[in-house]
């Protein structure tokens, strides 16, 4: 089961990298590299604490 809420948190704030799908989930582009401020914010922001960084 799936810990994000769809608060759309993350989309507000970087809409750039997440996306809703047509499927009603969020999406996270796939880019070279992401700004890590950013996403360390919407990590710390995440009410339900479902974004995190994963190293390849």
């Amino acid at each position: 089961m799936a810990a994000c809420t769809l608060c759309e948190g993350c989309l507000d704030l970087l809409p750039e990298i997440f996306s809703l799908n047509p499927a009603g989930y969020i999406e996270v582009a796939e880019l070279e590299s992401y700004p890590e401020d950013k996403v360390q914010e919407i990590i710390a922001d995440c009410p339900a604490q479902a974004i995190s960084w994963e190293e390849d």
